[in-house]
């Protein structure tokens, strides 16, 4: 029997907790920035959001964080975090048609998924739904086929000049001192590498601006319960540059199934005439490379990132896509989608005019 189901107890969560890590074990594609380990402890820590289920006996068939949006236009969202940021749920691989399914058609509102990767295995599913489903708006991002070896990716990727550039500023970072290219080692302690990323991102231009994670106590907290839960999944990625022992820059990605994305980017401003940032990703490309069964990268960045769009070539396509159970009027469905293109047309405009007056970066 399939039955669907709005987790809102902390309680109801915990309980469904080893469920939801059976599926994402064979769910019809990753969804790692949804992954259970990450998820529940902020789930636990911050309020507001729900989870969303399909249950068929003991197992899931969906799971899903999201949220009750009350203000105009109603209507449910995936849970938008700064650590989830997409709306692909966990689906079982086996029975996709009835978890998706039942989770449309329990549905009293419409609800907006951001972020899906079009034409992936759930946007396929999708679109052959019964149901009403319209895009909002759609772009592409920086990503990272992971096809043959780091050695041919980069002289194919870099002109002779670049890659003699990259290893200029890595020539003068190391007559500085001890320079080194650091991974976290699978069943070490993460703490301090957490610490260190958060610091550097607390010291640098979002800490000033008031979006470091550090900024937040309650998502502080359950970031750092979180990547001690991926660590133990063996689903986090830490990879680090170090000058006479002290971070000097710091990243991680969540691994799950046979993709990776790479999420938050730290480094001491002190040092942003060697570009450290680059230098790590180079770094991470390179052991991402060499990583077992791993076959692609979403940047998770925005459109046009200055930074990451020069060193990864490849692209994702993704889409912000509305849906709704038939069971909701297309009439309803039309205004629904009408108001969400006009808060988020208003939104654009005061947020530009807001960071315009500021002289604020794109994060």
């Amino acid at each position: 029997m399939v039955t669907a189901a709005i987790l809102r107890e902390s309680a109801e969560m915990d309980a469904a907790l080893p469920a939801w890590r059976r599926l994402a074990d064979h769910s019809l594609a990753p969804a790692g920035l949804n992954a259970p380990e990450l998820v529940m402890p902020l789930l636990r820590g911050l309020p507001g959001a729900e989870l969303a289920v399909v249950k068929q006996g003991n197992d899931l068939l969906f799971a899903l964080p999201i949220k009750k949006r009350r203000f105009m236009p109603a209507l449910f969202t995936n849970w938008m975090t700064d650590l989830t940021i997409i709306g692909e749920p966990h689906l079982d691989r086996e029975f996709p048609a009835a978890g998706l399914t039942s989770f449309i058609n329990h549905l009293k509102s419409p609800i907006l998924l951001h972020s899906l990767k079009v034409n992936g295995p759930f946007w396929n599913q999708l679109a052959r739904q019964d149901a009403q489903v319209s895009i909002l708006k759609s772009w592409e991002r920086a990503a990272l086929n992971l096809t043959g070896t780091y050695e041919a990716w980069a002289e194919s990727n870099f002109g002779a000049k670049r890659r003699k550039e990259y290893r200029r500023l890595t020539n003068r970072l190391s007559e500085m001192g001890n320079f080194e290219s650091v991974s976290l080692e699978v069943g070490r302690d993460c703490k301090p590498w957490v610490a260190d990323l958060l610091a550097l991102e607390a010291a640098g231009w979002k800490g000033k601006r008031g979006t470091a994670i550090a900024t937040n106590p309650a998502l502080h907290a359950a970031f750092k319960d979180s990547c001690q839960f991926l660590a133990a999944a063996g689903k986090l990625r830490f990879w680090k540059l170090a000058l006479d022992g002290k971070t000097i820059a710091s990243t991680y990605a969540i691994v799950e199934g046979d993709q990776a994305w790479l999420h938050k980017i730290a480094y001491d401003e002190a040092y942003a005439k060697f570009s450290p940032g680059v230098l790590l990703v180079l770094y991470a490309t390179e052991r991402l490379f060499a990583e077992s069964g791993v076959t692609f990268v979403d940047s998770c960045a925005i459109p046009g990132h200055p930074m990451i769009e020069n060193i990864w070539r490849d692209r994702i396509k993704v889409a912000d896509v509305m849906i709704a159970p038939n069971s909701i009027g297309v009439k309803r469905f039309a205004m629904t989608l009408k108001a969400e293109r006009l808060r988020r047309a208003a939104r654009k405009i005061a947020s530009d005019t807001y960071n315009f007056m500021r002289g604020r970066k794109r994060s």
